[in-house]
């Protein structure tokens, strides 16, 4: 008699804990559950807590991931809410977008002068920059066939000194090595502080911006910008350096999104996708992205690179890499600027030939 009683009542305890493991939930439901939790004033870890019980119907969209993300409390439900973009991504997205309120639609006379502030801060932007010294983490994924797999993870020295970025390669999968950044094999990136600013913002590159949208990107509003350079103006090169066979390149057209500050016109987000790749080049597409915010470098405040993410689809064979980089430690660099793996110490690099 006990076992029949015992029984249904362990039922009747897990039975209601089985829908919240895996919960089906739209685009809707998903900014009320933030709304509300930030309402209630609930802990970053408990908002976590209940994003990953979610599965959503249908992908999220980037403004309401950015517009969510800015109303999260701390980093580990910014975590959550990326995951759930993530494994959206190949979702179709729903027949009406979450509303979020958002200021008029900016005039033709505003928007003009909005790009030439932000690409005048854009073209001199590497010259305000201090020279410093940061710690890179580059963490490599590779999808075949199925989900994305961590490949390894790479420590870096970043050295930023007279106009000049400089790689120091210090550890893979937190031991220590003595290989060069681009001996390691697998796909790397470089010039993350100003060359994709650089690549779209150039009169050369004669990109065409137009009006896309208000977002809210870390608590600050922004505009966001569309653009397209074509591949005979761009400066977009992709390179790929086969081990047995000669490096081949070529310069490819792009398109995008430009986040621009509302009140400052500095450059919050780029994210780009490359086209017009020529059929007979190895890659068959890329997409890049990178996240600028205030960092304090010498006891004042620079706008520095925090995040960046690269992918790459191979033509044949449908592997995919994606690698993603975080930039931390920053501070003024010095001749007797330590690096963050080991205790040896790096060398001021030769001066440059400014250009």
């Amino acid at each position: 008699m006990r076992t029949r009683t015992t029984v249904p009542l362990a039922l009747a305890i897990l039975m209601p804990a089985l829908p919240l493991a895996a919960a089906t939930s739209t685009l809707d439901d998903l900014v009320r559950l933030v709304r509300d939790a930030v309402q209630q004033q609930q802990s970053d870890g408990d908002m976590a807590r209940a994003l990953r019980r979610l599965s959503l119907k249908a992908r999220m969209d980037d403004r309401t991931a950015e517009e969510l993300e800015s109303l999260a409390p701390g980093p580990e439900s910014i975590a959550e809410l990326e995951e759930l973009r993530e494994v959206s991504r190949d979702k179709p997205l729903p027949k009406a977008l979450p509303d979020f309120p958002s200021p008029p639609v900016p005039s033709a006379a505003e928007l003009h002068d909005v790009l030439y502030e932000a690409s005048r801060k854009a073209l001199t932007y590497t010259a305000g920059l201090p020279d410093f010294i940061c710690t890179e983490t580059a963490r490599r994924y590779e999808r075949l066939n199925g989900g994305w797999m961590l490949k390894d993870t790479l420590t870096l020295q970043l050295t930023y000194f007279e106009y000049r970025e400089t790689y120091k390669l210090t550890a893979q999968d937190g031991r220590k090595t003595s290989l060069s950044y681009e001996d390691v094999s697998g796909a790397w990136s470089k010039g993350e502080f100003g060359s994709m600013l650089l690549d779209v913002f150039s009169p050369v590159s004669k990109a065409v911006f137009k009006w896309s949208n208000w977002t809210t990107l870390r608590h600050r509003p922004a505009y966001v910008l569309s653009f397209r350079i074509d591949a005979g103006n761009s400066t977009y090169r992709l390179r790929v350096v086969p081990q047995r066979n000669p490096v081949t390149s070529t310069v490819v057209g792009e398109h995008g999104l430009a986040y621009i500050d509302r009140e400052t016109k500095e450059v919050l987000r780029m994210d780009s996708e490359c086209d017009s790749i020529p059929g007979s080049f190895p890659l068959r597409g890329a997409t890049r992205a990178l996240d600028y915010g205030p960092v304090e470098v010498g006891g004042r405040s620079f706008l520095l690179p925090l995040h960046a993410k690269v992918e790459m689809m191979v033509r044949y064979g449908g592997l995919q890499v994606r690698n993603e980089m975080e930039f931390s430690d920053y501070r003024k660099f010095t001749g007797e600027s330590e690096i963050t793996f080991g205790d040896s110490v790096d060398e001021k690099p030769a001066p440059a030939e400014k250009k």
